[in-house]
């Protein structure tokens, strides 16, 4: 089976090609340099450079020398509309190039399944059932999942996405676009701090908040006058700190709740090394799973993967509508 994955829900264009479990192409565009000047995604920049990077992917996978595509699939959200769409119109016009079956991925699945990737193939890596950890710079979820294709949402963020949080407090200390990388950076800088900052607890339930850390971390800098890189470093370290350790404390509760010895973390936040240490050295009775670090950011792999796992079960009926708040289904 040849099938073709295109993501393009956000900011990074990407296109692979498989066959069968073999990823023989893939390769991704950035537009981080053409957001950097605004401190943050612009959507229409977005749309406007997926469609002009579609067409370059697609000539670079030399697709016109290919006999036959069994299956398109595309990101068809969560996302921006603008974005979702360049990829939903791609893959549209592929699939009737090819004769080939269509179907709309959800764009955070894919982030689970990235877990599946090795090397340069797709195994059975995960094993179920399993709480999973989503956290990226628009979505932080914890998924009780029962098998590939039975999801349930038992924990979300009420307000700022946790890597949203990094981003914004990145650019109150000066740092650049996206601020993730910056503050893990920074924060490296330092053994202890004295600062100190919480996230407030949502009580009684899985969820999260992230935007009283954001606002103590404003009202702490607000009158101060210079942040020279002592302050901004031990800054980084006690946000940082304090945003990862409240991720693995809702992540133990849930693990407990479920009564399960499986955990993935998966998303762009999952590359932070102070996360996954962090969950490392706290789950030691558990199976943990995460990405390969090339493939915790948005890609094609990781919806090509869905692709495969939706081939194996024979499941191809699902919606073609791109929803830039789509939620989570059961395909099995």
């Amino acid at each position: 089976m040849i099938f073709l994955a295109i993501e393009t829900s956000c900011d990074e264009t990407s296109l692979a090609l498989f066959d069968d479990r073999r990823i023989v192409f893939h390769s991704t565009y950035s537009q981080i340099k053409h957001h950097k000047i605004y401190k943050g995604v612009v959507p229409e920049i977005a749309s406007r450079l997926h469609s002009e990077k579609i067409s370059v992917l697609i000539k670079k996978a030399e697709l016109n020398n290919i006999r036959n595509i069994d299956i398109v699939g595309f990101t068809r959200g969560p996302g921006l509309k603008g974005s979702l769409l360049v990829g939903k119109i791609a893959a549209m016009t592929i699939g009737e190039f090819f004769g080939a079956k269509v179907i709309g991925i959800n764009h955070l699945e894919g982030h689970l399944l990235a877990c599946d990737i090795v090397g340069d193939k797709i195994e059975d890596v995960l094993e179920f059932p399993l709480i999973c950890l989503i956290v990226s710079g628009g979505h932080t979820e914890l998924w009780y999942c029962s098998s590939y294709g039975k999801y349930k949402v038992i924990g979300k963020t009420r307000d700022d996405a946790c890597g949203e949080s990094f981003d914004k407090v990145a650019r109150m200390l000066g740092f650049n676009y996206p601020g993730g990388p910056y503050i893990e950076k920074a924060s490296l800088k330092v053994k202890k701090t004295d600062i100190n900052f919480t996230v407030p607890d949502v009580v009684d339930s899985l969820d999260y908040s992230f935007s009283g850390i954001k606002t103590q971390v404003m009202y702490f800098l607000r009158n101060i006058k210079r942040i020279d890189n002592k302050l901004r470093n031990e800054v980084s370290f006690a946000f940082q700190k304090a945003v990862c350790e409240s991720l693995v404390k809702k992540l133990d509760i849930a693990r407990e709740k479920f009564n399960v010895k499986n955990i993935a973390i998966c998303g762009g936040v999952s590359a932070n090394n102070y996360l996954r240490n962090l969950i490392v050295n706290k789950f030691r009775d558990c199976k943990i799973f995460f990405p390969q670090l090339k493939y915790t950011s948005d890609n094609a792999a990781m919806i090509g993967v869905c692709i495969f796992r939706r081939f194996q079960k024979g499941v191809f009926k699902n919606s073609l509508e791109i929803s830039d708040r789509l939620p989570i289904r059961n395909w099995v």
